[in-house]
C-alpha cells in the first residue's frame, strides 16, 4: 500500500510539526487515539477525507497541505479499492435513470433498476456487521464520531459499513423568508444591494452602551435609521442585545469595542430590565425578533455566569412578550462550539431551563477556520443537536454566523469567496432538518473580513450577487430533501437539495422540481434524469439540457430544473 504510506507520511510530518501527541490529536479531533495512530502509521486509510482534514487542521495545516493530503488520500483509497478513478468520477449505473426523489414520491414504485438496487442495499445492510456509520446524520460526523466517540474500527474488529445517503427528506415545506439573513456592519441605514430575507443588527453601532450611554438617557438615532432602512426594503429586523454600558458595570472587563462597553452583566439587573422594556416598547411591531446576547463563550463578549444569563433571559423574554406579543425571542448566541469548553457552556445553559422562554436558540455555526469549507458546519450542527437531545430538548436554531473567536485575518480567493457565500446558505438547508430555521451571513458592509459581499456605498461583489441569485432561484419554493452521494442516486461526493416550485398542496397542481447540486471538493459527473430540461449556473447563465445528458458538478453549485 504505497499510496497509503505517502498519506501516512504527510500526516506524520504534520503531527511532528505540531508537537502534539496521538492522545492530544484524538481529543481535539473527536477521533479515537488508535484511529489517529493507524492513520499516521499507514495501517488504515480513513473512510472519508473529513477525518484526514480534522487531523490536519488541528496540526495547523494550510491550504497547500490540505491539497496534498487530498490527492494522497484519493490515491490511497483508489489503491485500497483496486478500482482506478477517472478524472471525473462517474455516477452509479442507476443514477442515469433518476430524477430528484421528493419525500412524497418515496412510496411509489421506482424504475426496475432502482428497485433492484434498493433490495440489494437492504440485503447488504442485513448481512453487515452491527456497527453502521451514517455519514452526516445527526449525531455523527464525517468519520462517524461526535464529541470523542470511539471509532467503529477500534480494536481490530471488522470495518464499519459506510453509507452515504439521504440526510433527510420530508413532504415539501415552505422556507421562511427570514432563512436568508445577513448581519449588518453599518450605522448608515443602507441595506444590501442584493436580495436577502432579513437583517441582523450587531456591530452596527446599536449596542446597549451606545443606545443608553448614561443611565436613563437614550440615543435612538442609529437604531431608528437602521430600522427605517429595513422597513423601506420590507426586511424583518433581528435586534441583538449586548455590550453593557460602563456605568452599569464599572468593574467589569471591557469589550474590544471603543464605546466603554463591558463584557459582564450589569451589577443591577433592573438596569437590564429597563433597557429591554424601552427598546421593545418603542419598536413594537417594527422589530420582528430579539437576540438576547452575542457570542457567549467568548470572554471578550460575556464573562458572567450561566445562572445570571438565564435570569437575564427570563426577565427579558417576559418584558418583550408583554410589550410586543408578536415579537420572537432568540436566546443568547453561543460560540466556541468547536471547543469542548464552548459546548460545555452551552450544555450548562440548556440545563438552566432558560430555553423555555425562547422561540429559538441562537448558535454560532461555522467552519473550524474562517477560510474553511462551509460543509464543516454539518458536523458542528450534529454536535450541538446532540447536546440538546441529551437534555431532552428539541430546539429551533438560528445560525448567527461566526463567533468572536474566528480569525478575521484569513482571506479567501475570489473563486472560493464566490462559492462559499452561496454554500453557507445551502449547507444551512442541508442541516435544515436539524431544526436550523435561519442563517445570518456575517457580514454586510465590512472590509476587513475573509469574505466581502458588499462595502457600504459600493456595488455588490460577485459573492454578494450570487447570494441574491440563490435567493431568487428559491423564491416561492418548498424544500423537500437534502443528502449526498449514492444514497441519493448521485456520484460520490455530490451534495444535493431538492425543492418544488409553488406553495400549493395538491400534487396534481404542483410545480416543477428543482435540484441544486455541488461538491465540497473536486469534481464529479453524472447523467441527468427523466424530465431534466434546464441547467442554471451561479454566474447567471443557463442552458437547455435533456435526460441522459452528462453534467459536471463542482464546488460552484448548479441548479437543474425538472418538468412537473
Amino acid at each position: 500500500m504505497g499510496e497509503s504510506h505517502q498519506l501516512a507520511d504527510l500526516l506524520q510530518e504534520l503531527k511532528e510539526r505540531s508537537g502534539r501527541s496521538y492522545t492530544a490529536l484524538a481529543s481535539r479531533t473527536g477521533l479515537s487515539r488508535s484511529s489517529v495512530h493507524r492513520y499516521c502509521q499507514g495501517l488504515t486509510v480513513p473512510a472519508s477525507f473529513g477525518a484526514v482534514e480534522r487531523i490536519a487542521r488541528v496540526c495547523g495545516a494550510g491550504q497547500e497541505d490540505l491539497d496534498r493530503l487530498y490527492s494522497a488520500w484519493t490515491r490511497a483509497e483508489e489503491e485500497a479499492s483496486g478500482e482506478p478513478e477517472p478524472e471525473l468520477q462517474e455516477e452509479p449505473a442507476v443514477a442515469s435513470e433518476l430524477r430528484p426523489r421528493p419525500a412524497s414520491a418515496t412510496s411509489r414504485r421506482g424504475p426496475p433498476r432502482l428497485r433492484t438496487l434498493l433490495i440489494a442495499l437492504l440485503l447488504g445492510i442485513a448481512a453487515a456487521a452491527s456497527a453502521v456509520v451514517l455519514d452526516g446524520l445527526p449525531g455523527g460526523g464525517p468519520d462517524g464520531n461526535v464529541d470523542g466517540g470511539t471509532d467503529a474500527k477500534e480494536g481490530g474488529g471488522p470495518e464499519a459499513q459506510h453509507v452515504d445517503g439521504p440526510y433527510w427528506a420530508l413532504a415539501p415545506k415552505p422556507l421562511d423568508r427570514e432563512f436568508f439573513g445577513i448581519t449588518m456592519n453599518t450605522d448608515t441605514g443602507l441595506m444590501p444591494g442584493f436580495d436577502v430575507g432579513g437583517v441582523r443588527l450587531w456591530e452596527s453601532e446599536t449596542r446597549w452602551s451606545q443606545v443608553e450611554p448614561e443611565r436613563g438617557k437614550f440615543d435612538w438615532e442609529v437604531i431608528e435609521r437602521s430600522v427605517r432602512g429595513a422597513e423601506r426594503r420590507r426586511l424583518p429586523v433581528l435586534f441583538v442585545f449586548g455590550g453593557t454600558p460602563g456605568w452599569a458595570a464599572p468593574g467589569g472587563p471591557k469589550t474590544p469595542y471603543l464605546d466603554d462597553s463591558r463584557a459582564s452583566p450589569p451589577d443591577d439587573l433592573a438596569d437590564w430590565e429597563h433597557f429591554v422594556e424601552e427598546v421593545a416598547t418603542r419598536y413594537r411591531s417594527r422589530i420582528e425578533a430579539y437576540e438576547l446576547w452575542d457570542s457567549v463563550g467568548a470572554g471578550s463578549h460575556y464573562d458572567g455566569s450561566m445562572t445570571t444569563l438565564a435570569e437575564m433571559v427570563r426577565r427579558a423574554a417576559h418584558i418583550i412578550r408583554r410589550a410586543d406579543p408578536d415579537a420572537k425571542v432568540a436566546c443568547p448566541s453561543f460560540g466556541r462550539l468547536w471547543e469542548p469548553e464552548g459546548r460545555a457552556l452551552l450544555a450548562e445553559f440548556v440545563r438552566s431551563g432558560a430555553y423555555e422562554f425562547c422561540d429559538a436558540a441562537a448558535l454560532k455555526l461555522h467552519p473550524r477556520r474562517a477560510d474553511g469549507p462551509p460543509e464543516e458546519m454539518i458536523e458542528l450542527a450534529a454536535r450541538t443537536e446532540n447536546i440538546f437531545r441529551k437534555n431532552s430538548r428539541n430546539q429551533r436554531v438560528w445560525n448567527t454566523g461566526p463567533g468572536a473567536e474566528i480569525d478575521d485575518g484569513a482571506k479567501l480567493s475570489d473563486r472560493r469567496a464566490n462559492d462559499y457565500a452561496v454554500r453557507f446558505f445551502l449547507v444551512g438547508l442541508y442541516i435544515h432538518k436539524s431544526n436550523v430555521d435561519r442563517m445570518y451571513f456575517y457580514a454586510w458592509g465590512s472590509r476587513n473580513i475573509p469574505l466581502v459581499v458588499q462595502l457600504v456605498g459600493g456595488r455588490p461583489t460577485e459573492a454578494g450577487r450570487r447570494i441574491g441569485r440563490l435567493h431568487g432561484w428559491l423564491a416561492d419554493t418548498r424544500v423537500s430533501s437534502c443528502g449526498k452521494g449514492r444514497g441519493m442516486g448521485l456520484p460520490d461526493g455530490v451534495l444535493e437539495c431538492v425543492f418544488q416550485r409553488g406553495r400549493v398542496r395538491e400534487p396534481e397542481a404542483a410545480g416543477p422540481w428543482l435540484a441544486i447540486r455541488w461538491t465540497q471538493r473536486g469534481r464529479a459527473s453524472g447523467r441527468l434524469g427523466e424530465g431534466a430540461h434546464l441547467l442554471r449556473r451561479m454566474d447567471g447563465s443557463s442552458e437547455r439540457v435533456r435526460a441522459g445528458e452528462r453534467v459536471e458538478y463542482g464546488e460552484t453549485p448548479v441548479l437543474v430544473e425538472y418538468r412537473a
